[in-house]
Protein backbone atom coordinates (compact mmCIF):
# COMPACT_ATOMS: atom_id res chain seq x y z
CA UNK A 1 0.00 0.00 0.00
CA UNK A 2 2.72 2.84 0.85
CA UNK A 3 4.66 1.60 -2.07
CA UNK A 4 1.90 1.98 -4.17
CA UNK A 5 1.00 5.14 -2.74
CA UNK A 6 5.03 6.21 -3.46
CA UNK A 7 4.90 5.56 -6.85
CA UNK A 8 1.78 7.22 -7.71
CA UNK A 9 3.05 10.07 -5.40
CA UNK A 10 6.35 9.79 -7.73
CA UNK A 11 4.05 9.84 -11.06
CA UNK A 12 2.44 13.21 -9.71
CA UNK A 13 5.30 14.87 -9.15
CA UNK A 14 6.58 14.25 -12.73
CA UNK A 15 3.53 15.22 -14.19
CA UNK A 16 4.07 18.51 -11.77
CA UNK A 17 7.47 18.95 -12.71
CA UNK A 18 6.81 18.68 -16.60
CA UNK A 19 3.96 20.86 -15.77
CA UNK A 20 5.46 23.61 -14.64
CA UNK A 21 8.53 23.29 -16.40
CA UNK A 22 6.48 23.57 -19.62
CA UNK A 23 4.46 26.95 -17.71
CA UNK A 24 7.71 28.40 -17.11
CA UNK A 25 8.94 28.12 -20.72
CA UNK A 26 5.58 29.34 -21.76
CA UNK A 27 5.38 31.96 -19.56
CA UNK A 28 9.12 32.90 -20.87
CA UNK A 29 7.92 32.84 -24.57
CA UNK A 30 4.95 34.82 -23.88
CA UNK A 31 7.22 37.72 -21.82
CA UNK A 32 9.09 37.84 -24.61
CA UNK A 33 6.58 37.68 -27.52
CA UNK A 34 4.80 40.25 -25.81
CA UNK A 35 7.79 43.01 -25.04
CA UNK A 36 9.07 42.31 -28.79
CA UNK A 37 4.80 43.24 -29.63
CA UNK A 38 5.40 46.08 -27.17
CA UNK A 39 8.81 47.87 -29.15
CA UNK A 40 7.32 47.31 -32.77
CA UNK A 41 4.69 49.36 -31.47
CA UNK A 42 6.47 51.78 -29.75
CA UNK A 43 8.72 52.16 -32.87
CA UNK A 44 5.90 52.83 -35.48
CA UNK A 45 4.36 55.43 -33.05
CA UNK A 46 7.85 56.74 -32.35
CA UNK A 47 8.23 57.00 -35.96
CA UNK A 48 4.91 58.69 -36.75
CA UNK A 49 5.63 61.27 -33.72
CA UNK A 50 9.30 62.00 -34.68
CA UNK A 51 8.18 63.49 -37.91
CA UNK A 52 5.62 65.76 -36.44
CA UNK A 53 8.05 66.37 -33.57
CA UNK A 54 11.22 67.69 -35.50
CA UNK A 55 9.93 70.59 -36.93
CA UNK A 56 8.78 71.92 -33.50
CA UNK A 57 12.46 71.91 -31.58
CA UNK A 58 12.76 75.24 -31.54
CA UNK A 59 9.20 75.90 -30.90
CA UNK A 60 8.96 75.64 -26.57
CA UNK A 61 4.74 76.14 -26.24
CA UNK A 62 4.13 74.59 -29.54
CA UNK A 63 6.39 71.07 -28.81
CA UNK A 64 4.87 71.30 -25.41
CA UNK A 65 1.35 71.11 -26.68
CA UNK A 66 2.35 68.14 -28.75
CA UNK A 67 4.16 66.08 -26.43
CA UNK A 68 1.25 66.43 -24.06
CA UNK A 69 -1.47 65.89 -26.28
CA UNK A 70 0.58 63.01 -27.93
CA UNK A 71 1.05 61.43 -24.36
CA UNK A 72 -2.81 61.18 -24.00
CA UNK A 73 -3.54 60.04 -27.62
CA UNK A 74 -0.63 57.07 -27.50
CA UNK A 75 -1.27 56.30 -23.60
CA UNK A 76 3.19 56.55 -23.40
CA UNK A 77 5.03 58.37 -21.31
CA UNK A 78 6.94 61.31 -24.51
CA UNK A 79 10.44 62.74 -23.61
CA UNK A 80 12.58 65.70 -26.03
CA UNK A 81 16.17 65.51 -25.21
CA UNK A 82 18.39 68.27 -26.38
CA UNK A 83 21.39 67.74 -28.37
CA UNK A 84 23.40 68.35 -25.35
CA UNK A 85 21.38 65.95 -23.05
CA UNK A 86 18.85 68.05 -21.90
CA UNK A 87 15.03 67.35 -21.44
CA UNK A 88 13.47 69.74 -23.75
CA UNK A 89 10.11 68.51 -22.02
CA UNK A 90 8.49 65.60 -20.89
CA UNK A 91 4.63 64.69 -20.67
CA UNK A 92 4.97 63.10 -17.11
CA UNK A 93 6.44 66.04 -15.58
CA UNK A 94 4.46 69.03 -14.86
CA UNK A 95 6.22 72.05 -17.71
CA UNK A 96 7.75 74.13 -14.46
CA UNK A 97 9.93 71.26 -13.15
CA UNK A 98 11.04 70.24 -16.76
CA UNK A 99 14.53 72.70 -16.13
CA UNK A 100 15.28 71.00 -13.29
CA UNK A 101 15.15 67.48 -14.22
CA UNK A 102 18.17 65.30 -14.58
CA UNK A 103 20.74 65.50 -17.77
CA UNK A 104 19.86 62.27 -20.04
CA UNK A 105 22.57 62.32 -22.18
CA UNK A 106 23.96 58.75 -20.74
CA UNK A 107 20.93 57.69 -20.56
CA UNK A 108 21.16 53.13 -22.59
CA UNK A 109 18.02 53.85 -24.69
CA UNK A 110 20.08 57.58 -25.63
CA UNK A 111 23.09 56.49 -26.18
CA UNK A 112 21.88 53.59 -28.25
CA UNK A 113 19.99 55.45 -30.68
CA UNK A 114 22.67 58.67 -31.29
CA UNK A 115 24.93 55.05 -32.05
CA UNK A 116 22.76 53.07 -34.13
CA UNK A 117 19.03 55.51 -35.02
CA UNK A 118 16.97 53.29 -32.32
CA UNK A 119 17.77 52.67 -28.34
CA UNK A 120 15.83 50.45 -26.11
CA UNK A 121 16.19 49.69 -22.56
CA UNK A 122 13.71 48.61 -19.31
CA UNK A 123 14.36 50.20 -15.93
CA UNK A 124 12.88 51.79 -13.30
CA UNK A 125 12.03 55.39 -13.82
CA UNK A 126 13.17 57.89 -10.13
CA UNK A 127 10.72 60.34 -11.73
CA UNK A 128 7.60 57.72 -11.96
CA UNK A 129 8.87 55.80 -9.31
CA UNK A 130 7.78 52.32 -11.95
CA UNK A 131 9.36 49.98 -14.09
CA UNK A 132 9.55 51.51 -17.68
CA UNK A 133 10.23 50.05 -21.28
CA UNK A 134 11.77 53.06 -22.96
CA UNK A 135 12.50 53.11 -27.11
CA UNK A 136 14.63 56.12 -28.31
CA UNK A 137 14.92 57.55 -31.83
CA UNK A 138 17.57 60.44 -32.94
CA UNK A 139 16.17 63.30 -34.74
CA UNK A 140 17.80 64.61 -37.31
CA UNK A 141 20.87 63.76 -39.57
CA UNK A 142 23.98 63.83 -37.15
CA UNK A 143 22.79 61.43 -35.01
CA UNK A 144 25.69 61.12 -32.79
CA UNK A 145 24.73 65.01 -31.36
CA UNK A 146 21.26 65.25 -32.56
CA UNK A 147 18.42 65.12 -30.65
CA UNK A 148 16.66 62.28 -28.81
CA UNK A 149 12.97 61.80 -29.16
CA UNK A 150 11.87 59.03 -26.53
CA UNK A 151 9.10 57.17 -25.47
CA UNK A 152 7.77 55.25 -22.81
CA UNK A 153 5.11 52.66 -21.36
CA UNK A 154 4.70 51.05 -17.97
CA UNK A 155 5.55 47.53 -17.73
CA UNK A 156 2.66 47.10 -15.81
CA UNK A 157 0.32 47.23 -18.73
CA UNK A 158 2.43 44.69 -20.82
CA UNK A 159 2.35 43.06 -17.38
CA UNK A 160 -1.38 43.10 -17.42
CA UNK A 161 -1.46 41.52 -21.24
CA UNK A 162 1.05 38.68 -20.66
CA UNK A 163 -1.36 37.25 -17.24
CA UNK A 164 -3.88 37.02 -20.05
CA UNK A 165 -1.40 34.69 -21.96
CA UNK A 166 0.34 33.36 -19.28
CA UNK A 167 -3.13 31.91 -17.69
CA UNK A 168 -4.04 30.58 -20.79
CA UNK A 169 -0.80 28.48 -21.52
CA UNK A 170 -1.02 27.60 -17.87
CA UNK A 171 -4.70 25.80 -18.18
CA UNK A 172 -3.50 23.86 -21.15
CA UNK A 173 -0.48 22.67 -20.09
CA UNK A 174 -2.19 21.78 -17.17
CA UNK A 175 -4.82 19.85 -18.72
CA UNK A 176 -2.51 18.12 -20.61
CA UNK A 177 -0.77 16.51 -18.00
CA UNK A 178 -3.97 16.18 -16.02
CA UNK A 179 -4.84 13.94 -19.21
CA UNK A 180 -1.55 12.21 -18.71
CA UNK A 181 -1.61 11.35 -15.35
CA UNK A 182 -4.74 9.64 -16.00
CA UNK A 183 -3.28 7.46 -19.13
CA UNK A 184 -0.59 6.79 -15.95
CA UNK A 185 -3.08 4.05 -14.64
CA UNK A 186 -6.10 3.40 -12.52
CA UNK A 187 -4.01 3.86 -9.20
CA UNK A 188 -2.63 7.19 -10.39
CA UNK A 189 -6.19 8.10 -10.60
CA UNK A 190 -7.28 6.99 -7.38
CA UNK A 191 -4.67 9.28 -5.56
CA UNK A 192 -4.49 12.03 -7.58
CA UNK A 193 -8.67 12.73 -7.41
CA UNK A 194 -8.37 13.12 -3.43
CA UNK A 195 -5.26 14.70 -3.70
CA UNK A 196 -7.10 17.55 -6.56
CA UNK A 197 -9.74 17.79 -3.65
CA UNK A 198 -7.91 18.96 -0.69
CA UNK A 199 -5.58 21.08 -2.82
CA UNK A 200 -8.49 22.86 -3.85
CA UNK A 201 -9.97 22.99 -0.14
CA UNK A 202 -7.02 24.41 0.84
CA UNK A 203 -6.77 27.19 -1.61
CA UNK A 204 -9.93 27.73 -1.41
CA UNK A 205 -9.01 28.69 2.37
CA UNK A 206 -6.13 30.31 1.52
CA UNK A 207 -9.07 32.53 -0.66
CA UNK A 208 -10.96 32.83 2.29
CA UNK A 209 -13.51 30.83 1.39
CA UNK A 210 -14.18 28.84 4.73
CA UNK A 211 -17.31 26.88 3.68
CA UNK A 212 -15.63 24.31 1.57
CA UNK A 213 -15.17 20.92 2.68
CA UNK A 214 -12.07 18.74 2.82
CA UNK A 215 -12.96 15.02 1.02
CA UNK A 216 -13.42 12.36 3.19
CA UNK A 217 -11.83 9.41 0.63
CA UNK A 218 -9.06 8.17 -0.04
CA UNK A 219 -6.02 6.55 0.96
CA UNK A 220 -5.18 6.94 4.41
CA UNK A 221 -2.87 9.17 4.46
CA UNK A 222 -5.39 11.81 2.29
CA UNK A 223 -7.94 11.46 5.07
CA UNK A 224 -5.09 12.41 7.45
CA UNK A 225 -4.14 15.35 5.53
CA UNK A 226 -7.94 16.37 5.25
CA UNK A 227 -8.70 15.57 9.03
CA UNK A 228 -5.34 18.54 9.51
CA UNK A 229 -7.26 21.00 7.04
CA UNK A 230 -10.28 20.39 8.60
CA UNK A 231 -8.55 21.27 11.98
CA UNK A 232 -6.77 24.17 10.13
CA UNK A 233 -9.87 25.76 8.90
CA UNK A 234 -11.49 25.35 12.30
CA UNK A 235 -9.27 26.95 14.21
CA UNK A 236 -8.93 29.59 10.92
CA UNK A 237 -12.90 30.44 11.53
CA UNK A 238 -12.52 31.20 15.01
CA UNK A 239 -9.30 33.30 14.30
CA UNK A 240 -11.26 35.61 11.36
CA UNK A 241 -14.53 35.86 13.89
CA UNK A 242 -12.45 37.48 16.30
CA UNK A 243 -10.52 39.55 14.30
CA UNK A 244 -13.74 40.63 12.46
CA UNK A 245 -15.30 41.55 15.84
CA UNK A 246 -12.35 43.50 17.13
CA UNK A 247 -12.23 45.34 13.46
CA UNK A 248 -15.58 46.00 13.80
CA UNK A 249 -15.22 47.07 17.47
CA UNK A 250 -11.72 49.13 16.14
CA UNK A 251 -14.26 50.77 13.44
CA UNK A 252 -17.20 51.67 15.78
CA UNK A 253 -14.80 53.42 18.16
CA UNK A 254 -12.90 55.27 15.74
CA UNK A 255 -16.27 56.07 13.71
CA UNK A 256 -17.66 57.67 16.47
CA UNK A 257 -14.94 59.73 18.36
CA UNK A 258 -15.99 63.37 19.19
CA UNK A 259 -12.27 64.91 17.83
CA UNK A 260 -11.61 64.44 14.07
CA UNK A 261 -8.99 61.97 13.72
CA UNK A 262 -7.14 61.18 10.17
CA UNK A 263 -4.39 58.67 9.14
CA UNK A 264 -2.48 59.84 6.45
CA UNK A 265 1.16 58.46 4.23
CA UNK A 266 4.19 59.76 3.36
CA UNK A 267 3.13 61.38 0.50
CA UNK A 268 0.41 63.38 2.43
CA UNK A 269 -2.09 61.32 1.47
CA UNK A 270 -5.33 60.57 3.72
CA UNK A 271 -5.67 56.38 4.53
CA UNK A 272 -8.62 57.11 6.28
CA UNK A 273 -10.61 59.59 8.37
CA UNK A 274 -13.67 59.37 10.93
CA UNK A 275 -17.20 60.91 10.88
CA UNK A 276 -16.05 63.76 13.18
CA UNK A 277 -12.69 65.03 11.02
CA UNK A 278 -14.97 64.31 7.68
CA UNK A 279 -17.56 66.30 8.79
CA UNK A 280 -15.49 69.37 10.47
CA UNK A 281 -13.42 69.77 6.82
CA UNK A 282 -16.78 69.10 4.60
CA UNK A 283 -14.97 66.33 3.16
CA UNK A 284 -17.67 63.28 2.60
CA UNK A 285 -15.16 61.17 1.50
CA UNK A 286 -11.54 62.22 1.68
CA UNK A 287 -9.58 58.92 1.31
CA UNK A 288 -6.80 58.81 -0.98
CA UNK A 289 -6.87 63.15 -1.38
CA UNK A 290 -4.23 65.28 -0.83
CA UNK A 291 -4.52 66.32 3.01
CA UNK A 292 -3.66 69.95 1.77
CA UNK A 293 -6.17 70.19 -0.87
CA UNK A 294 -8.77 69.04 2.50
CA UNK A 295 -7.59 71.22 5.00
CA UNK A 296 -7.07 74.50 2.74
CA UNK A 297 -4.89 75.86 5.65
CA UNK A 298 -1.36 76.27 5.59
CA UNK A 299 -1.71 76.73 9.66
CA UNK A 300 -3.19 73.31 9.90
CA UNK A 301 -1.22 71.34 7.22
CA UNK A 302 1.96 72.30 8.56
CA UNK A 303 2.51 70.60 12.14
CA UNK A 304 1.99 67.71 9.66
CA UNK A 305 4.79 68.16 8.31
CA UNK A 306 6.79 68.97 11.17
CA UNK A 307 6.24 66.12 12.70
CA UNK A 308 6.91 63.36 9.96
CA UNK A 309 10.19 65.49 9.10
CA UNK A 310 11.15 65.45 13.33
CA UNK A 311 9.25 62.36 13.67
CA UNK A 312 7.96 63.92 17.07
CA UNK A 313 4.58 65.23 18.43
CA UNK A 314 3.34 68.62 17.18
CA UNK A 315 0.41 70.60 18.57
CA UNK A 316 -1.09 73.68 17.14
CA UNK A 317 -3.64 75.77 18.17
CA UNK A 318 -5.85 77.69 15.24
CA UNK A 319 -8.16 80.20 14.92
CA UNK A 320 -10.40 79.92 11.72
CA UNK A 321 -11.36 83.20 10.10
CA UNK A 322 -15.07 82.01 11.03
CA UNK A 323 -14.22 82.52 14.78
CA UNK A 324 -13.64 78.31 14.63
CA UNK A 325 -10.60 77.40 16.90
CA UNK A 326 -9.12 73.87 16.32
CA UNK A 327 -6.48 72.21 18.49
CA UNK A 328 -4.70 69.91 16.43
CA UNK A 329 -2.16 67.06 17.77
CA UNK A 330 0.18 65.12 14.99
CA UNK A 331 1.68 62.02 15.82
CA UNK A 332 4.50 60.13 13.88
CA UNK A 333 3.59 56.53 13.54
CA UNK A 334 6.52 53.63 14.11
CA UNK A 335 7.74 52.67 10.91
CA UNK A 336 7.11 49.31 8.52
CA UNK A 337 3.68 50.30 7.31
CA UNK A 338 1.69 52.71 4.84
CA UNK A 339 0.34 55.38 7.57
CA UNK A 340 3.35 57.57 8.42
CA UNK A 341 1.59 59.66 11.19
CA UNK A 342 -2.00 60.62 12.41
CA UNK A 343 -3.69 63.71 12.96
CA UNK A 344 -6.39 64.57 15.75
CA UNK A 345 -8.42 67.74 15.33
CA UNK A 346 -10.73 69.18 18.16
CA UNK A 347 -13.21 71.88 18.30
CA UNK A 348 -12.22 73.55 20.85
CA UNK A 349 -14.49 76.62 20.13
CA UNK A 350 -16.68 76.29 22.91
CA UNK A 351 -13.98 75.63 25.57
CA UNK A 352 -12.41 78.67 24.33
CA UNK A 353 -15.77 80.69 24.46
CA UNK A 354 -16.32 79.67 27.79
CA UNK A 355 -13.38 80.55 28.78
CA UNK A 356 -13.48 84.08 27.72
CA UNK A 357 -16.80 84.00 29.99
CA UNK A 358 -15.12 83.16 32.81
CA UNK A 359 -12.60 85.63 32.51
CA UNK A 360 -15.28 88.53 31.92
CA UNK A 361 -17.61 87.33 34.22
CA UNK A 362 -14.41 87.38 37.30
CA UNK A 363 -13.93 90.65 35.66
CA UNK A 364 -17.09 92.19 36.12
CA UNK A 365 -17.79 90.87 39.64
CA UNK A 366 -14.37 92.48 41.18
CA UNK A 367 -16.28 95.31 39.63
CA UNK A 368 -19.07 95.17 40.92
CA UNK A 369 -17.89 94.14 44.36
CA UNK A 370 -14.90 97.17 44.19
CA UNK A 371 -17.51 99.90 44.90
CA UNK A 372 -19.19 98.70 47.67
CA UNK A 373 -15.79 97.10 49.32
CA UNK A 374 -14.37 100.06 48.66
CA UNK A 375 -17.48 101.93 50.88
CA UNK A 376 -17.39 99.73 53.45
CA UNK A 377 -13.67 99.73 54.04
CA UNK A 378 -13.72 103.69 54.13
CA UNK A 379 -16.51 104.01 56.37
CA UNK A 380 -15.20 101.58 58.92
CA UNK A 381 -11.57 103.36 58.84
CA UNK A 382 -13.37 106.48 59.61
CA UNK A 383 -15.83 105.33 61.80
CA UNK A 384 -12.62 104.09 63.82
CA UNK A 385 -11.82 107.47 64.34
CA UNK A 386 -15.09 108.81 64.81
CA UNK A 387 -15.93 109.43 68.63
CA UNK A 388 -19.86 107.80 68.98
CA UNK A 389 -21.38 110.97 69.81
CA UNK A 390 -20.10 112.39 66.36
CA UNK A 391 -23.25 113.62 63.69
CA UNK A 392 -21.22 112.06 61.18
CA UNK A 393 -21.35 108.14 63.23
CA UNK A 394 -25.02 107.49 61.82
CA UNK A 395 -24.45 108.53 58.17
CA UNK A 396 -21.34 106.42 58.08
CA UNK A 397 -23.03 103.27 59.92
CA UNK A 398 -26.26 103.97 57.39
CA UNK A 399 -23.72 103.74 54.18
CA UNK A 400 -21.82 100.25 55.83
CA UNK A 401 -25.36 98.92 55.97
CA UNK A 402 -26.36 99.67 52.05
CA UNK A 403 -23.37 98.88 50.85
CA UNK A 404 -23.57 95.61 53.07
CA UNK A 405 -27.26 94.93 51.57
CA UNK A 406 -25.97 96.10 48.20
CA UNK A 407 -23.32 93.11 48.26
CA UNK A 408 -25.99 90.54 49.70
CA UNK A 409 -28.13 91.25 46.66
CA UNK A 410 -25.53 90.96 44.36
CA UNK A 411 -24.60 87.35 45.79
CA UNK A 412 -28.01 86.87 46.14
CA UNK A 413 -28.41 86.97 42.47
CA UNK A 414 -25.44 85.63 41.61
CA UNK A 415 -26.54 82.28 43.33
CA UNK A 416 -29.66 82.64 41.77
CA UNK A 417 -28.06 83.42 38.16
CA UNK A 418 -26.00 80.02 38.88
CA UNK A 419 -28.24 77.94 40.22
CA UNK A 420 -30.69 78.36 37.16
CA UNK A 421 -27.99 78.20 34.89
CA UNK A 422 -26.96 74.73 36.14
CA UNK A 423 -30.52 73.37 35.94
CA UNK A 424 -30.82 73.11 39.48
CA UNK A 425 -33.82 74.83 40.41
CA UNK A 426 -36.94 72.89 40.79
CA UNK A 427 -40.23 74.46 39.69
CA UNK A 428 -43.37 73.83 41.60
CA UNK A 429 -45.89 74.48 39.22
CA UNK A 430 -49.62 75.85 39.86
CA UNK A 431 -52.34 77.94 38.71
CA UNK A 432 -51.27 81.74 38.84
CA UNK A 433 -53.21 84.74 38.18
CA UNK A 434 -51.08 87.26 36.53
CA UNK A 435 -53.85 90.07 37.33
CA UNK A 436 -52.98 89.08 41.34
CA UNK A 437 -49.36 88.34 41.17
CA UNK A 438 -48.87 91.63 39.54
CA UNK A 439 -51.01 93.74 42.42
CA UNK A 440 -48.55 91.51 45.00
CA UNK A 441 -45.54 92.80 43.60
CA UNK A 442 -46.73 96.24 42.69
CA UNK A 443 -47.36 97.08 46.53
CA UNK A 444 -44.31 95.46 47.37
CA UNK A 445 -42.41 98.00 45.23
CA UNK A 446 -44.66 101.15 46.07
CA UNK A 447 -42.76 102.30 48.52
CA UNK A 448 -39.72 102.68 46.74
CA UNK A 449 -41.94 104.12 43.71
CA UNK A 450 -43.45 106.73 45.94
CA UNK A 451 -39.99 107.71 47.12
CA UNK A 452 -39.41 108.75 43.83
CA UNK A 453 -42.17 110.10 42.64
CA UNK A 454 -43.05 106.93 40.21
CA UNK A 455 -46.66 105.94 40.19
CA UNK A 456 -47.56 102.05 39.47
CA UNK A 457 -50.63 101.68 37.44
CA UNK A 458 -52.24 97.92 36.47
CA UNK A 459 -54.03 96.98 33.42
CA UNK A 460 -55.37 93.36 33.28
CA UNK A 461 -58.22 91.33 31.30
CA UNK A 462 -59.67 89.46 34.07
CA UNK A 463 -59.20 85.42 33.88
CA UNK A 464 -55.77 85.74 32.80
CA UNK A 465 -53.79 82.77 34.74
CA UNK A 466 -50.67 80.52 33.56
CA UNK A 467 -49.22 76.82 35.27
CA UNK A 468 -45.60 78.09 36.98
CA UNK A 469 -43.69 78.90 39.80
CA UNK A 470 -45.42 81.15 41.96
CA UNK A 471 -42.53 82.52 43.52
CA UNK A 472 -40.38 82.20 40.36
CA UNK A 473 -42.71 84.19 38.71
CA UNK A 474 -42.87 86.94 41.13
CA UNK A 475 -39.04 87.19 41.02
CA UNK A 476 -39.52 87.85 36.99
CA UNK A 477 -42.13 90.73 37.56
CA UNK A 478 -40.14 92.14 40.44
CA UNK A 479 -37.09 92.51 38.54
CA UNK A 480 -38.84 93.95 35.46
CA UNK A 481 -40.94 96.29 37.98
CA UNK A 482 -37.71 97.29 39.43
CA UNK A 483 -36.08 98.46 36.63
CA UNK A 484 -38.98 100.41 35.30
CA UNK A 485 -39.32 102.34 38.87
CA UNK A 486 -35.42 102.99 38.65
CA UNK A 487 -35.18 104.34 35.34
CA UNK A 488 -38.58 106.18 35.37
CA UNK A 489 -38.12 109.92 35.51
CA UNK A 490 -40.01 112.03 38.58
CA UNK A 491 -43.52 112.12 37.65
CA UNK A 492 -43.58 109.47 35.72
CA UNK A 493 -45.73 106.01 35.23
CA UNK A 494 -44.65 102.46 35.43
CA UNK A 495 -47.88 100.10 33.47
CA UNK A 496 -48.05 96.77 33.68
CA UNK A 497 -50.36 95.21 31.29
CA UNK A 498 -51.75 91.55 31.41
CA UNK A 499 -53.11 90.78 27.78
CA UNK A 500 -53.45 87.71 25.47
CA UNK A 501 -51.21 87.81 22.18
CA UNK A 502 -53.19 85.58 20.30
CA UNK A 503 -53.99 82.66 22.81
CA UNK A 504 -50.75 83.41 24.75
CA UNK A 505 -50.96 85.48 28.02
CA UNK A 506 -48.73 87.99 28.14
CA UNK A 507 -47.34 90.37 30.30
CA UNK A 508 -46.09 93.81 29.78
CA UNK A 509 -43.58 96.09 32.05
CA UNK A 510 -44.05 99.86 30.37
CA UNK A 511 -41.96 102.72 32.00
CA UNK A 512 -41.26 106.60 30.74
CA UNK A 513 -37.30 106.11 30.82
CA UNK A 514 -34.50 107.06 29.10
CA UNK A 515 -35.18 103.77 26.88
CA UNK A 516 -32.39 101.77 25.00
CA UNK A 517 -30.74 101.67 21.52
CA UNK A 518 -31.77 99.40 19.18
CA UNK A 519 -27.96 98.28 18.45
CA UNK A 520 -27.72 97.22 22.89
CA UNK A 521 -30.91 95.69 22.96
CA UNK A 522 -29.89 92.08 22.41
CA UNK A 523 -26.69 92.83 25.18
CA UNK A 524 -29.34 93.69 27.55
CA UNK A 525 -30.07 90.18 29.27
CA UNK A 526 -26.00 89.53 29.30
CA UNK A 527 -24.91 89.43 33.13
CA UNK A 528 -23.31 92.70 34.74
CA UNK A 529 -24.02 94.67 30.78
CA UNK A 530 -25.49 98.13 31.38
CA UNK A 531 -26.51 100.37 28.68
CA UNK A 532 -24.50 103.79 30.38
CA UNK A 533 -22.21 102.43 33.33
CA UNK A 534 -22.48 105.87 34.37
CA UNK A 535 -26.64 105.23 35.29
CA UNK A 536 -24.92 102.39 37.64
CA UNK A 537 -24.02 105.54 39.86
CA UNK A 538 -27.19 107.02 40.03
CA UNK A 539 -29.35 103.93 40.17
CA UNK A 540 -27.59 100.83 41.39
CA UNK A 541 -28.33 97.67 40.71
CA UNK A 542 -26.22 94.12 40.30
CA UNK A 543 -26.60 94.23 36.64
CA UNK A 544 -28.24 90.34 36.76
CA UNK A 545 -31.68 91.46 36.85
CA UNK A 546 -32.55 90.98 33.42
CA UNK A 547 -30.10 87.88 33.09
CA UNK A 548 -32.35 86.28 35.93
CA UNK A 549 -35.91 87.02 34.01
CA UNK A 550 -34.31 85.92 30.66
CA UNK A 551 -33.38 81.98 32.14
CA UNK A 552 -36.44 82.06 34.50
CA UNK A 553 -38.56 83.06 31.52
CA UNK A 554 -37.05 80.13 29.46
CA UNK A 555 -37.53 77.59 32.17
CA UNK A 556 -41.11 78.51 31.90
CA UNK A 557 -41.40 77.88 28.01
CA UNK A 558 -42.07 81.54 27.84
CA UNK A 559 -40.27 84.35 25.20
CA UNK A 560 -38.84 87.68 26.87
CA UNK A 561 -38.50 90.88 24.43
CA UNK A 562 -38.05 94.55 24.58
CA UNK A 563 -39.02 97.24 22.64
CA UNK A 564 -37.43 100.57 23.37
CA UNK A 565 -36.24 103.66 21.57
CA UNK A 566 -33.89 106.22 22.91
CA UNK A 567 -35.92 108.59 24.98
CA UNK A 568 -39.37 107.14 24.47
CA UNK A 569 -39.41 104.30 27.57
CA UNK A 570 -39.03 100.94 27.16
CA UNK A 571 -41.63 97.80 27.40
CA UNK A 572 -40.73 94.46 28.36
CA UNK A 573 -43.19 91.93 27.27
CA UNK A 574 -43.18 87.80 28.91
CA UNK A 575 -45.40 85.68 26.00
CA UNK A 576 -46.17 82.45 27.77
CA UNK A 577 -46.19 79.23 25.84
CA UNK A 578 -50.17 78.87 27.01
CA UNK A 579 -52.61 79.65 29.68
CA UNK A 580 -53.21 77.36 32.76
CA UNK A 581 -57.21 76.80 31.33
CA UNK A 582 -56.10 75.49 28.15
CA UNK A 583 -53.18 73.17 29.78
CA UNK A 584 -55.83 71.74 31.88
CA UNK A 585 -58.26 70.87 29.12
Amino acid sequence: MRFALRLNLLLALLALGLALTLSAVAVSVTDRAVEDRARDRLRREIDFLAEQIEPRLGEAGPLAELVRRASRLLGARVTVIAADGRVLDDSDVPRSEVAGMENHAGRPEVVAARAAGYGTSIRHSATLETDLLYLARALGPGRSHAPVLRMAIRLGDLRQVESQYEWILRGAVFAACALLVLVGGVAVARLARPIRDVTDAALAVARGDLSREAPERGPAEILELSSALSRMKSSLLESVARVEREHRLSEAVFETLPDGVTVIDAQYRVIDANRSFRAMTGTPDPAGRPLVEILRDRALFGPFEEAIARRAPTDAVVRRENEVTWQLAVRPLPPGSRAVAVGILRDVTAFERNEAMRRRFVADVSHELRTPVSSIAAAAETLTETEPDDPEAPRLVELVRRQARRMRELIDDLTDLSLIESGEVALSPEKVDLRALAGETAEELRATARSRDVSIRIESSDGVAVEGDRRRLGQILRNLLDNAVKFSPAGGTVRIRIDRVGRKPSLVVEDDGPGIPLAEQDRIFQRFYQVDRSRSKVRPGTGLGLAIVKHLAQLHGAEVTVASRPGQGSAFRVTFGRDAAEKEA
